[in-house]
């Protein structure tokens, strides 16, 4: 049976795990935007009026698929930190307990605020309002 550190130490692990799925997740998403971007206004030739709405379609729903995985892995993250903090009480640590208020501009704000502005782009493309 593990003790209060070792859970400690592995809750640790885990918000450093979720954290950096996060940015690996975003760092995919922004490349499979760029790549969508390239080949619907890119220079390469004029796409047919439905291949277009395809992959505009496509775009819209990558942007909802990965902002879901975002609130998910966010789920994780925070459910980690939160116990990190409940464990602290009992072996005198104030990592987690201590750490800095968010506020209203969180990270997680911000990057709910890009996929919705995202997710606005996209639909507005479908409506004919693009770019």
């Amino acid at each position: 049976m593990g003790t209060p550190k070792d859970e400690y130490m592995d809750a640790s692990s885990n918000v450093r795990h979720w954290s950096t799925l996060r940015f690996a997740q975003l760092t995919i998403y922004i490349a499979l935007m760029g790549g969508l971007l390239n080949i619907i206004y890119g220079k390469s030739g004029s796409l047919s009026i439905q291949a277009g709405i395809l992959l505009k379609i496509a775009g819209l729903l990558l942007t909802l698929l990965f902002w879901n995985l975002q609130e998910r892995t966010m789920l994780y993250w925070y459910n980690f930190v939160r116990r990190a903090a409940e464990l602290e009480e009992t072996l005198g640590f104030s990592q987690y307990s201590n750490r800095p208020k968010a506020g209203v501009f969180s990270s997680r704000n911000a990057m709910r605020l890009l996929f919705f502005v995202m997710a606005l782009l996209w639909v507005g493309e479908l409506l004919g309002f693009g770019i």
